[in-house]
C-alpha cells in the first residue's frame, strides 16, 4: 500500500509545477516565498490551483481562496492529497 507524499515530497512536485508555468528557478520557491514576489499574480495562481488539483487527485476550491505563500499552497495541498 502507498503511503500519501510527505511534506517535502509535494513541495518538489509543486516546485515543478510552478517552474513549468512560472519563469523561476525551483529553488526560489521554498515554504516562505511569497507568491507575488515569484511572479504568481491572481491569474497564474487560478492556472496553477487546475494543475495542482490533476497531479494529487484533489479538488481545490477557487472561491474564497486566499494564498500568499507557498507555504499556503502547501497546506492546502497536504489537507486534500490522497494516494494516487
Amino acid at each position: 500500500m502507498l503511503s500519501p507524499p510527505n511534506q517535502s515530497e509535494i513541495l518538489e512536485r509543486l516546485q515543478k509545477i510552478v517552474s513549468g508555468r512560472v519563469p523561476v528557478d525551483p529553488a526560489r520557491l521554498l515554504p516562505d516565498a511569497r507568491l507575488a514576489e515569484i511572479g504568481v499574480d491572481s491569474f497564474s495562481l487560478i492556472e496553477l490551483v487546475f494543475l495542482a488539483e490533476e497531479e494529487f487527485d484533489i479538488r481545490i476550491p477557487i472561491e474564497g481562496l486566499s494564498v500568499s505563500t507557498v507555504n499556503d499552497v502547501l497546506k492546502i495541498i497536504t489537507a486534500g492529497v490522497r494516494i494516487k
